[in-house]
């Protein structure tokens, strides 16, 4: 195993996707709380434990530009964002410094608060650091996920895929299942239908507060 990073925690946000599924639309750039989705869950995350945030761009990247550009934040751009996901995981992690650990956030979770982060941070540090943390609930596999910072090479290395929802069968021994059944770690918004749940549950979930 690689030595121990610094001991930092730098969130990576992926938003180059192509919103197949809500095409014409960027899911992205819907409203979400009176500001575009990609808006808002950058500023969560940076309001999460963390020492630094990289929003990965590709697909409609001056428009998600413009939704964050007024925030503290490092863009890099995704040459491959056509191909799948992982190019935009391996994108942010290879730009982003050194650290302890690295917390990668889809773009398109809008039901997730700086708390959820928080509490997949809190076990990472239990654990020192060593393995991935991964959201399960009864087998389903939900997001972020937190990757030890010695994985930057050896996922690479070793092909090991962080974003595979069979990670705990290829590679159980490199994580750690937050076992839970919050909603938030498990709704995207890949298609109009699940925006507009989404945007029912969140306000449920604040009145709930």
């Amino acid at each position: 195993m690689m030595e121990k990073m610094a001991d930092k925690i730098i969130g990576v946000l992926l938003a180059a996707g192509l919103s197949t599924r809500m095409a014409p639309k960027n899911k992205l750039l819907l409203e979400f709380d009176s500001e575009p989705l990609v808006r808002r869950l950058a500023r969560e995350v940076m309001a999460a434990r963390i020492d630094g945030l990289i929003v990965v761009v590709g697909h409609d990247r001056w428009n998600v530009r413009k939704a964050i550009q007024d925030l503290d934040v490092t863009i890099v751009e995704n040459p491959d964002y056509f191909e799948n996901q992982m190019t935009s995981v391996r994108a942010g992690v290879l730009a982003a410094p050194e650290a302890h650990g690295y917390l990668i956030v889809p773009g398109d979770m809008p039901l997730l608060r700086a708390r959820d982060f928080n509490r997949l941070l809190d076990r990472f540090l239990e654990l020192g650091g060593e393995k991935a943390v991964v959201p399960f609930d009864r087998g389903e596999r939900g997001n972020p996920i937190i990757i030890p910072g010695w994985s930057r090479a050896e996922m690479y290395r070793r092909g090991i895929n962080f974003g595979c929802r069979n990670l705990l069968i290829n590679f159980p021994e490199l994580v750690s299942p937050l076992e839970t059944a919050d909603p938030q770690y498990f709704r995207d918004v890949d298609t109009i239908e699940a925006y507009e749940d989404a945007l029912k549950e969140f306000s449920a979930l604040k009145s709930a507060e």
